[in-house]
C-alpha cells in the first residue's frame, strides 16, 4: 500500500485536474504514479513535458529510437529494482516491438555479449548502467560508444531519460506506489 494517499481525478484540486487532462491525453489513464505525484502538480507537469517531447513524439516518427529509449528505461529500472516502473515499461517495450530476448538482455549483466542487441542498443544500455551507477563521469569508453551511434541531442535525451527513471524508480520504491493490474497500466496513445 502506498505510503501517501493517492489523489484520484474526481477529488483532485483544479491545478491537479488540469495536469491530469494532459496525463490522459498522453497515456489514456491516470497511473498510480501520477496520483501520488499529483500532491505536487508542478512535478507531474514537469515529468510529462520531456516524456511528450522525447518519447511520445517519436513513437511513430522514429520507432527504433523509442525502442532504445525503452531499453534505457528498462535497464535503469532493473538496476534500481523498481517493480513499479518495470511493470509499465516492459509491456510498453513489447508493444513497440522489443523482443523478450532483448528485454531480458537489457536487464542482465551480459548484455554486451548478447546477440539480441545491436551495437547501438548495447551502447545505450551500457550508458544507462554507467549513469545509474554514477560511473559515467569517468567512463570515456561508454561515452565514446554513445558518440559513435547517437547525435549529441540524442545523448542528452537518453541521459535525461535515464535520470528521469532513476527519479521515478526512487519515488515509487520510497513511497510504495501500488502496482496497477495489467489492464489498468498506461498505454501509448494513437
Amino acid at each position: 500500500m502506498a505510503r501517501v494517499t493517492m489523489i484520484p481525478p474526481d477529488t483532485a484540486e483544479p491545478e491537479a485536474r488540469k495536469v491530469y487532462d494532459g496525463v490522459l491525453k498522453q497515456w489514456g489513464r491516470i497511473s498510480n504514479f501520477s496520483q501520488v505525484l499529483a500532491h505536487q502538480p508542478a512535478a507531474l507537469a514537469g515529468w510529462m513535458l520531456p516524456n511528450e517531447a522525447i518519447r511520445l513524439t517519436n513513437v511513430k516518427a522514429d520507432p527504433d529510437y523509442v525502442k532504445i529509449q525503452q531499453l534505457v528505461i528498462i535497464k535503469t529500472s532493473a538496476l534500481n529494482g523498481s517493480a513499479y516502473c518495470m511493470s509499465h515499461n516492459v509491456p510498453l517495450g513489447k508493444k513497440i516491438g522489443l523482443t523478450e530476448a532483448q528485454i531480458a538482455a537489457a536487464q542482465g549483466d551480459g548484455y554486451m555479449a548478447s546477440p539480441d542487441l545491436d551495437e547501438k542498443q548495447k551502447a545505450a544500455v551500457r550508458w544507462a548502467e554507467a549513469v545509474t551507477k554514477m560511473t559515467a563521469r569517468d567512463d570515456d569508453e561508454a561515452f565514446a560508444a554513445m558518440k559513435r551511434h547517437f547525435s549529441e541531442k540524442q545523448i542528452v535525451e537518453l541521459t535525461v531519460f535515464c535520470g528521469m527513471w532513476n527519479y521515478s524508480n526512487r519515488l515509487c520504491e520510497a513511497l510504495h506506489v501500488d502496482l496497477e493490474r495489467p489492464d489498468k497500466r498506461i498505454e501509448f496513445q494513437k
